[in-house]
This record gives structure tokens, C-alpha cells and sequence, in this order.
């Protein structure tokens, strides 16, 4: 506080009170400068309210009064000086010092209960900043981080299997041919070879594959015959059945020379069965019955080649009894049998994976062409109508 306006009250006080302070002044030299009665008497500099006295600076009535430096409550006792001197009962450094109870930082620093990657993703429980941030009572941060409880990536979904199918394969079993996974069971087929067998590590016709599957984890991969192979799968069906699959090569799907890749007919033996099969000749894809083919001719309409290294689905409807064959690439309808008469057969059986024909050159050509290696995946056969999403 200012000692100047209770300096000028006290210039005119009487003579009266000087001769006090001169009483004051001789108390003060009995005791010493440290006792009960500062240098400066009752109304020196600063008087009854001075610096340091009891309102001004010092003791009770001047600088090291009753309180004065060094009295009962000087410098860092409950304020600087006299009893409400400069700085007060709570002057600098009194009771509650600069910080108070509770500093900066709070209870929790910056991290939280939960750090980054928390219950459902990045960002945990609680974000940075915790329970009391910097200052706060709750830190910055939501409750859930970013992120899903499942990654990408992992084992096929049955969703592509419908309700009624009576086959689906997916081809994620740890090892073997499709056998109830998820529904119906194949078999593997292969009379032109004998000894190949399905997987294994050497002699393999075809195998489970990690490479480059269309779902999942795996697809079912057919191995490249050097000359004539066929190299199938066979499933027990109705006469009239429908089928959906997903089909890649690393060769264009419409090849000059005759190969096949699915087929229904009478039983699993290529040479008796009659096939009805989805095949390739002339550049084209079409349908081939012991060498009768639909279309006709040699040009190439909607059942242009299909690319190669890609996946593409097919659908495909057999009816033996009305000889009725239909083929679908995606959406497109590429093949339309009526009434074919190679067609109309009580089918038995329906197989998929390479039928490798073409070991010498076909008429007007001057190579067989090159081996193919095909794969599959999501597999279904049906009584009711398939198609591609």
C-alpha cells in the first residue's frame, strides 16, 4: 500500500505527539534495534499506518515495530512486514501460494487409461490427455478410437452358398477335395492319368491354392498337363440343374483349339459320359458334345474370349430334358441352346476343372497351343436359378 496519504494526515498532527515518539525512541534504545520498537519511533516515516507499522511498513508504529523485519510475523509469515503491512495476512508467499492446491497437469498426465489401438481401434478407451489433462478435469480423446474389431482379410463367408444349394464349395479346407465344406462333397476324377492325384507334392493334377484366390484364403488351382489330361472334379445332380462359379486361366478363356473346362453328362468317365461341355475352339467360347458344337460355325458373337488372369463368373443351366442349354459371363448371356438335341440326356453329373484335348495341332493350325493352368472358386450347383452379382 502507498505510505504517501497517511503521511500528509500525520504533518499535521500537534507537537504532542512528537514528544511521544521521542518517548518511543528512547524504548527503542534500551532494547536494540530487534526489540518491540523499530528505528523511526511512533510516528515516523510511514506513522501509525506507515510502511511496515501497524498498517504501514515495520513494526506497530514504524519500520521494525512491534512486527517489524525479523518481528513476529516478517518476511514469509503471514505478510511481509507488520500485522497488515505490506502484503497482508496473505501476502506473497502466504497461505496459498502461486499454484494453489492443485498445479498444472492434473491427476493423469497426457496418455490415459488406454493408449493407442484401445478395445476397437486406434484412440483405445480414453485419448490423450487422461482423466485430468493439462489443466482440465478429462483430457482430449473420445471414449471409442477409429478403427473395427475386424481386420481385412480372413476366411471365405458361406454368404455366396444359398439356401437349397446342393453343392458349395469354397475350397478352404486344410487339405482334400471339397467334402462338406460347406455343402455336398465332390470327388476326384482322373482316368487319363494314372498315379496324379488331388495335392500332395509331387504327381499333382490340382491343389489348394494360396496364391491368388477370387475369396477367402484359397482357391482350387488345376496344374498344366504337357499333352492330353482331363483333370476334373465330378458332383452327383438332377437332370436339370444350375451351377455358378468363378473361373481364371492364365491363358484367354477362347482358345483356337479345343480344351474344356465344366461339363454335364452321364457319370464321371470323360470317355462315357456323354458331356455336354463348356469349351473354347475357334476363339471362342461355346458348347461341345462329341464334337458338335453350338454355335455353329466359326465366328465368334457374344462368346467372344474371355481375358486371361482375371476372374470372371459364369452361370450355366443344363436341362436334359428339353435340351435346353444356357451360359452366362457376369451378366451377359453368351450361349443359348434350345432344344439341342446332344443335350437332351439324363444328366448325372457335373464336372469342372481342365480337360486338356488339344496335344497336336488341330486342322489349320500349326501348334496344339499352350498349356493352360485354370483355377476356380465358390463352386455352387443348384435346382433353382443362379446368377452373378
Amino acid at each position: 500500500m502507498d505510505a504517501r496519504p497517511r503521511l500528509d494526515r500525520f504533518a499535521s498532527r500537534s507537537l504532542a505527539l512528537l514528544v511521544l515518539v521521542t518517548g518511543a525512541a528512547a524504548i527503542s534504545c534500551a532494547g536494540g534495534n530487534s526489540n518491540g520498537t523499530g528505528t523511526g519511533g511512533a510516528p515516523g516515516s510511514g506513522g501509525t499506518t506507515g510502511n511496515g507499522g501497524t498498517t504501514g511498513s515495520g513494526g506497530a508504529t514504524g519500520n521494525g515495530g512491534t512486527t517489524g523485519n525479523g518481528g513476529t510475523t516478517g518476511s514469509g509469515g503471514a505478510a511481509t512486514g507488520g500485522t497488515t503491512g505490506s502484503g497482508g495476512t496473505t501476502g506473497s508467499g502466504g497461505t496459498v501460494a502461486t499454484g494453489g492446491t492443485t498445479g498444472s497437469g492434473g491427476t493423469t498426465g497426457t496418455g490415459g487409461s488406454t493408449g493407442t489401438g484401445g478395445t476397437t481401434g486406434s484412440g483405445g478407451a480414453t485419448g490423450s490427455g487422461g482423466a485430468t489433462g493439462s489443466g482440465g478435469t478429462t483430457g482430449s480423446g473420445g471414449t471409442t478410437g477409429s478403427g473395427g474389431s475386424s481386420g481385412t482379410g480372413g476366411s471365405s463367408s458361406t454368404g455366396f452358398c444359398p439356401s437349397g444349394a446342393l453343392f458349395c464349395a469354397d475350397f478352404e479346407e486344410t487339405s482334400g477335395v471339397p467334402m462338406n465344406h460347406p455343402t455336398g462333397s465332390a470327388m476326384f476324377e482322373d482316368p487319363s492319368e494314372y498315379g496324379w492325384t488331388f495335392g500332395g507334392t509331387s504327381m499333382a493334377a490340382m491343389t489348394l491354392d494360396t496364391t491368388s484366390p477370387y475369396d477367402g484364403k484359397q482357391s482350387l488351382k488345376v496344374n498344366p498337363p504337357s499333352g492330353f489330361a482331363i483333370r476334373t472334379l465330378y458332383v452327383t445332380v438332377p437332370t436339370t440343374f444350375w451351377v455358378r462359379l468363378y473361373i481364371k486361366s492364365d491363358q484367354p478363356i477362347g482358345q483356337a483349339n479345343h480344351n474344356s473346362f465344366f461339363a454335364a453328362g452321364l457319370g464321371p468317365d470323360y470317355s462315357s459320359a456323354k458331356n455336354v461341355e463348356v469349351s473354347e475352339q475357334y476363339g471362342c467360347v461355346l458348347l461341345n458334345a462329341s464334337d458338335s458344337t453350338f454355335p455353329t460355325g466359326t465366328t465368334c458373337g457374344a462368346n467372344t474370349a474371355l481375358a486371361a488372369n482375371a476372374w470372371h463368373c459364369m452361370t450355366a443351366q443344363f436341362d436334359g430334358t428339353t435340351g435346353n442349354v444356357q451360359v452366362f459371363s457376369g451378366s451377359t448371356q453368351i450361349i443359348n441352346a434350345q432344344g439341342w438335341a446332344p443335350a437332351k440326356e439324363a444328366f448325372t453329373t457335373f464336372s469342372f476343372g481342365y480337360y486338356r484335348y488339344n496335344s497336336e495341332p488341330s486342322s489349320g493350325s500349326s501348334s496344339p497351343g499352350p498349356e493352360a493352368t485354370v483355377w476356380y472358386d465358390d463352386v455352387v450347383v443348384s435346382t433353382s436359378p443362379l446368377s452373378c452379382p
